[in-house]
């Protein structure tokens, strides 16, 4: 395994060719911010931001090297500059904006040869107080205050009726009995469920590493001083953990889709169960998500633009916030990652879309096997094949490619805009069904062993691929480096087909492994899971919460770290 591994770390991704410090010096800054607050403080004080396109009306050396540079696909494309100018201090009298901007970047940016033209951009002078709420604010801020008269009344009910009150409808609203639900470990519940408290650290701690995910893909959106940092850190090896780690969201598919089943397998020894009972199975994941979902969206179409002030704000923040607006319907019906799927409203509610798609599928498939009693393994395991199969044979017709070779500087700094791959694959249901059906597998093995009393976990051919899971998983996303060599339609999209379900694979025997209690001569992987368990089993610490609040930290995560890069 050791060699193999530092094989791997040894590979490094090939780029077009490696450009010196000194060759550098001779590009224009990509982005750069004159001072906002001084600006509008002035009389009169303007600032634009935008950015703009570099063209060169005649040969020109320092302009081929330009292109040549941008060309690397590892590398910020310089040709499309970036500037926030103070235009009333440092710019040339014009009437017309575009044009002053214009020729205000000729003064300050472009050698003689160079003609500049304005791609995007967007003024603007020092606020009056003249601030009108609109009607969907206005909605919000109702919503708010009747989501707190609630919580008043709920907590004056319960302590009033000295916590013995009968109404179970008020009783939910009551902030004590909500604090108790939040630092609960269900200790008293079924003994098989509490068994698995460990997996929702396994959640917790894959959270953190979405979170780390997005603040690095933020910073590729605001104007660095540094740009050159993030071109070469994504050509480092061990940054594929990075790169190629997109593969790690599919543990969550996994890991929501077998905690449904095997509860539904549980609760099915005590009631019968058919596909009569799908639209309350639909209903009650509804009613868990999207109330907070649509309260977070909400928040970043209506207030979230007025929460704060710089000078990328508008460009940013400003900007998302108005596609919530207009996406918000969408959010609602959990069809966003299909409608204006170039457009993203908080960017990591994808997955929710996804989720939910594939728990439709997963839901309909469990009710309809308990009801006729078919051999669930069987069918799952054809399912799965032919969802592999299938988006083999989607990525080979459509071109797709794994994130792994799309994960550029530019297309990041894009949200990958107009990119195939992110929006008919990364963000698609059909690119995430192997893992649900892996998931769906996962908890009917767990189920029917329980049931027939077999003992995977004194199995030494399980253990030791136990051991070895998370290893594999590190070693597959590790495996990126050399795949990168690898650009033939059949060889990417077989790879494409493949990441996602063998991280899935792997994820699958390790939440065995943990349910079944496995342990061996692996101290390091023994150590991990007896954190997770302190983490997700003990109150008193003050861990429990973290747990359950992963949702609600999930979707403001991102709209917390844009913002403290942004304000």
């Amino acid at each position: 395994m050791v060699p193999v591994l530092m094989l791997v770390l040894g590979v490094v991704a090939a780029t077009d060719r490696d450009f010196t410090d000194v060759e550098q010096l001779r590009l224009p800054r990509l982005f750069h911010l004159d001072n906002y607050e001084r600006c509008l403080a002035q009389r009169g004080g303007q600032y634009c931001l935008g950015s703009f396109r570099v063209s060169a009306d005649q040969e020109n050396p320092k302009y081929e090297f330009i292109k040549e540079f941008s060309s690397s696909p590892q590398n910020f494309d310089r040709t499309l500059l970036h500037r926030g100018y103070c235009v009333s201090s440092r710019c040339p009298s014009e009437a017309n904006i575009t044009l002053r901007f214009e020729r205000c970047i000729q003064q300050h940016v472009l050698p003689p040869g160079f003609t500049a033209a304005l791609q995007t951009y967007s003024c603007e002078t020092k606020k009056e107080v003249d601030f009108k709420m609109d009607i969907p604010q206005f909605a919000f801020l109702l919503v708010i205050g009747i989501i707190l008269f609630l919580n008043l009344m709920g907590t004056l009910y319960d302590l009033l009726k000295g916590g013995e009150a009968k109404s179970k409808l008020l009783m939910s609203w009551s902030l004590r009995v909500n604090w108790q639900r939040l630092t609960s470990t269900h200790d008293d519940g079924d003994p098989r469920l509490t068994a698995l408290a460990p997996i929702q650290g396994v959640r917790v701690l894959l959270l953190i590493l979405v979170m780390m995910t997005h603040a690095s893909e933020i910073q590729h959106k605001v104007y660095l001083y540094n740009p050159e940092f993030f071109e070469k850190v994504l050509t480092y090896p061990i940054t594929m953990l990075i790169k190629n780690g997109s593969s790690i969201t599919q543990i969550f598919i996994v890991l929501s889709n077998f905690l449904f089943g095997y509860s539904l397998l549980i609760y099915s020894k005590n009631k019968q169960l058919g596909l009569s009972q799908l639209p309350a199975c639909i209903m009650h994941r509804i009613a868990r998500i999207t109330p907070i979902h649509m309260l977070v969206v909400g928040f970043a179409a209506t207030w979230w633009q007025e929460s704060g002030s710089g000078p990328q704000w508008a460009a940013t923040i400003g900007a998302e916030s108005q596609i919530c607006r207009k996406k918000f319907w969408t959010h609602f019906f959990f069809l966003h990652n299909f409608i204006y799927k170039d457009e993203h409203c908080l960017l990591q509610t994808w997955f929710l879309a996804v989720d939910m798609q594939v728990y439709f599928v997963a839901s309909a498939l469990m009710l309809y096997m308990i009801q006729k009693k078919k051999n669930r393994i069987q069918i799952l395991t054809c399912l799965f094949i032919l969802s592999c199969l299938l988006n083999a044979g989607l990525a080979y017709i459509n071109d797709w490619k794994s994130l792994l070779y799309i994960m550029l500087p530019e297309n990041v700094r894009t949200t990958f805009h107009g990119i195939p791959s992110f929006s008919q694959y990364y963000i698609s249901p059909w690119g995430s069904l192997p893992s649900c059906f892996i998931g769906l597998i996962t908890a009917c093995v767990h189920f029917d062993m329980q049931e027939h009393g077999y003992k995977i976990a004194k199995q030494r051919w399980f253990t030791t691929l136990y051991h070895l899971s998370i290893p594999l998983i590190v070693l597959c996303l590790l495996a990126g480096n050399v795949m990168l060599r690898h650009t033939s339609r059949g060889a990417v999209s077989s790879f494409l087909a493949a990441e996602r379900p063998t991280v899935a694979f792997l994820a699958a025997i390790c939440i065995l492994g943990i349910a079944n209690n496995v342990d061996s001569g692996g101290p390091v992987i023994d150590h991990i899971v007896d954190v997770l368990r302190c983490a997700t089993t003990y109150s008193s610490g003050g861990s429990a919460p973290a747990a359950n609040v992963q949702f609600a930290a999930f979707l403001i995560s991102y709209a917390v770290i844009i913002h403290l890069w942004t304000d």
